[in-house]
């Protein structure tokens, strides 16, 4: 039986990768063996964490329990990547030699992402894990990468590839033929393969018609791999999480999201306000009570800040349950008085060890 997945989206500064990280330590406290994983270039699941991660799973304790921890890195991703799809040592040297490769690698839309999700679906099947929580990038586009699977994925069906490796051995091949070469074909060849190489260079051009046949004999393999990725982000058992702030930009961000969602058939399994306030402490409506002139104006202003934020609190959950089908499970998770991010952590996962879904 595969494990489970989760994913966690969420715009800037919404605290989304710490409670990606609380959200896992909340799951492995269940005794599910747990990985948590990021596709976020930047090192915040490890500053979350406070350990040093990398891009083989790792496993990592806190406060007693027992988790793993993966922060793929983009470019090692794709060399293992080609490592894995390449059986023939020969080819897989061939393509890691080819100038075009790493220029290629960086310049496709979504190719990390999806092979940072490819690696996760091995992960999912592995049998190691019961959980995996995928912490996304901070961003309101964070779900694009669930397209990226479909687009590659026609990409390969298709006879892009072919057509590809044609174009740029055309480009080639024609810089090569003779200047006596006449008739109207022969001129046009001409015209196509100088128009391409003086866009890209002659050198270019051969590498990429290099580069592109190599990847033909292994398209049904990358097909297969990309078909699951596409499964596995569809299937009923994936978990979306949508983690937000009571700010105005916060809400809008998550709408964007709930809405993406929605465009693609996929709903919010749960939404999570963090930094919610609730009433204002007893004390401070003890300390009103009394007759302390020093203290009473620095009262009435930490009381009037905290029924501000509270108010902005109540006003973003009614917003979130505005823009959520009636069951969706929203939990206002509360601002906290630490700033050490190990004590946010652990207190997050207390917070999310009664919530649905950990518990659901």
């Amino acid at each position: 039986m595969s494990a489970a997945l989760t994913v966690v989206v969420g715009g800037g500064g919404v605290g989304k990768t710490t409670t990606s990280a609380a959200l896992a330590l909340a799951l492995a406290r269940q005794g599910r063996r747990t990985l948590v994983v990021t596709v976020d270039p930047a090192r915040r699941l490890a500053d979350a964490l406070g350990v040093q991660i990398g891009i083989e799973s790792c496993p990592i304790r806190i406060d007693g329990t027992e988790l793993c921890a993966r922060m793929p890195d983009a470019h090692k991703s794709v060399d293992l990547f080609v490592s894995w799809l390449f059986d023939d040592p020969a080819a897989r040297a061939r393509v890691f030699e080819n100038g075009m490769y790493k220029e290629l690698s960086n310049a496709l839309a979504g190719v990390h992402e999806l092979i940072s999700v490819a690696f996760i679906d091995h992960e999912l099947e592995s049998g190691r894990y019961d959980e995996v929580v995928l912490d996304t990038a901070p961003s309101r586009h964070a779900l694009e990468f669930l397209d990226y699977p479909g687009r590659l994925g026609r990409m390969l069906e298709a006879k892009t590839l072919e057509w590809m490796v044609g174009l740029a051995r055309l480009a080639g091949s024609t810089l090569d033929e003779r200047p006596d070469d006449r008739g109207l074909l022969a001129w046009g060849k001409k015209r196509v393969g100088h128009l391409v190489s003086n866009l890209v260079g002659v050198v270019a051009v051969r590498d990429i018609a290099a580069l592109f046949a190599e990847f033909l004999p292994v398209r049904e393999k990358w097909l297969h791999l990309v078909k699951n990725v596409e499964r596995r982000i569809a299937l009923p058992s994936t978990r979306y999480v949508i983690v937000t702030g009571p700010s105005g930009s916060s809400l809008d961000d998550a709408e964007y999201l709930v809405g993406e969602l929605r465009e693609r058939s996929l709903s919010a399994s749960a939404v999570l306000l963090n930094r919610a306030v609730g009433a204002a402490p007893a004390w401070v409506g003890a300390l009103e009570g009394r007759d302390v002139p020093e203290l009473g104006e620095a009262i009435t202003a930490y009381r009037d800040e905290y029924a501000a934020r509270e108010a902005q609190t109540r006003a973003a959950v009614a917003a979130l349950r505005g823009m959520l089908p009636a069951k969706t499970p929203l939990a206002a998770l509360p601002t906290l008085k630490t700033s050490d991010p190990r004590e946010i952590l652990i207190a997050l996962a207390g917070e999310l060890g009664g919530s649905a879904l950990v518990r659901g």
